[in-house]
């Protein structure tokens, strides 16, 4: 009755499993010819266990939560990069183009030289708000990973506490079903992070591994998990590091490349696949980008007068003004953290008349440097020399979205699976009010028929008795 009442009062607490008594026939006793039974005696009180079911549903939990994440940090990533609701990198550098060839039909229209000028703006902003945007989103992932590893060493310690107070409590051959409960809730949440393994070494001691790494916990013992900077203190400002996983004993190498499942393993994965390579596509295009442009512009002259000599050459410094060789974006540009550096020239910015449109001085009409850079947006001019900004931009793009489709896909089936997991754990481990309500009106029945037992055998031992004189 205990027993039951503890699973009626369990039954919608969390990782609890049903508990059961198991009883066995007590001992005998010889009678004459005959030997009586003396009724019933208690066994041991188990729960309902099973180590295969409980590492499927630790299998499935850590499955789905990866896949969760990914789906998760792969759509904050798209959302960067959506063309359909609004003004995305592809339309704003197709107008750039399109306003440079319109700028190559009238040379001198200085109305069309400053859409050309504000369509540039526009241009190297969005690279800005791309670059802003991959930074918040890995930045937040840094944040996740730091508290994900702070979860982490809590359970650790409360895995290798519960070790401690089990050994206590069945030092007399008992069995701590509700400490044991306790842990395997706890490895539950373990593996949320990553893929775990548990197993009884030769000494006794419980263990809890992760997969590709060695011991987590030992018996009583745990080892801590640290998080810390790839980027070395001094380093060059365009060097924005991650943060790794090490463990806390040994900080020499990181260990985050052999986590491969769980939410970690996805912020790690996600991290360091699909959004550095966004940084890297989106850094090429800034960098192919400026100096594409900047190598047509700086053969042209700009819109100012230019004093000739009598061979018609143009006399250098004699119009107090720089008129060629100008850059239309700002040099130097690296190709690391190009899309953060991107920016219209000082000489630009100044004056419209410094777009350069003509090849030669002193020819209004002139258009071949307008035009040249025009066609740049049709030009092999990345990748070495093998695909365009628009195929580039565009292959990015749609790699983040089919990645986000299979995590979505997979999101989907993973949840199945771990619903399955969880209803056959249900099954065997749960609680269900009706059964133990059956169980103590059985147990009531078996109460009533031992009191009549007892109350014949009394009423008979009375009737000998009385017997006698």
């Amino acid at each position: 009755m205990a027993t039951t009442s503890h699973n009626i009062a369990n039954a919608n607490t969390d990782g609890f499993s049903r508990q059961e008594v198991r009883q066995e026939t007590s001992f005998t006793l010889p009678e004459g010819n005959y030997v009586l039974g003396t009724g019933t005696q208690i066994q041991s009180i188990k729960r309902q266990h099973d180590e295969l079911v409980e590492k499927k549903l630790n299998n499935s939990l850590t499955s789905n939560n990866f896949d969760k994440e990914r789906n998760l940090q792969l759509s904050h990533v798209e959302e960067v990069f959506n063309e359909i609701n609004s003004e995305g990198m592809n339309k704003v550098l197709n107008r750039f183009f399109n306003s440079m060839r319109e700028l190559s039909n009238q040379p001198e229209n200085e109305t069309i030289r400053n859409v050309v000028k504000e369509n540039a703006k526009i241009v190297v902003g969005d690279f800005h708000r791309i670059q802003s945007s991959l930074d918040d989103i890995r930045g937040n992932m840094n944040k996740k990973i730091a508290l994900a590893v702070d979860d982490i060493n809590g359970l650790t310690k409360t895995i290798a506490k519960l070790n401690k107070e089990i050994n206590i409590e069945e030092v007399t051959d008992s069995t701590a079903n509700d400490l044991r409960d306790q842990r395997d809730r706890a490895i539950r949440t373990l593996a949320d992070y990553f893929p775990i393994q548990t197993h009884t070494d030769d000494e006794g001691q419980y263990v809890v591994s992760v997969e590709g790494l060695g011991s987590l916990v030992s018996g009583g013992l745990n080892q801590e998990l640290k998080v810390g900077s790839t980027v070395k203190p001094g380093s060059n400002s365009a060097d924005k590091g991650d943060i790794e996983v090490y463990f806390a004993s040994r900080q020499s190498i990181h260990i985050s490349d052999n986590l491969k499942g769980g939410t970690l393993g996805a912020l790690l994965k996600t991290r360091n696949e699909e959004v550095v390579q966004l940084e890297k596509q989106i850094d090429e295009l800034a960098h192919g980008l400026v100096h594409a442009t900047n190598a047509i512009h700086r053969k042209g002259f700009a819109n100012h007068p230019v004093p000739l000599d009598a061979q018609g050459n143009p006399v250098p410094n004699a119009a107090g003004r720089q008129v060629t060789g100008i850059n239309f974006f700002k040099e130097p540009l690296d190709m690391k953290r190009a899309a953060e550096y991107i920016d219209l020239s000082d000489e630009i910015k100044e004056d419209v008349n410094n777009i350069a449109t003509a090849l030669e001085p002193n020819q209004p009409g002139d258009n071949r440097i307008a035009l040249a850079i025009s066609k740049l947006q049709h030009e092999k001019v990345l990748a070495g020399g093998t695909t365009t900004f628009e195929e580039q931009y565009l292959k990015s793009v749609g790699h983040i979205g089919l990645q986000a489709g299979k995590a979505r896909i997979n999101e989907e089936q993973s949840g199945g699976i771990l619903a399955q997991a969880k209803s056959v754990k249900e099954r065997l481990a749960g609680v269900s009010l009706d059964e133990e309500a059956a169980n103590m009106i059985r147990y009531q029945n078996s109460y009533e028929a031992s009191a009549k037992v007892m109350k014949a055998a009394d009423e008979m031992f009375k009737a000998v008795l009385n017997l006698l004189p």
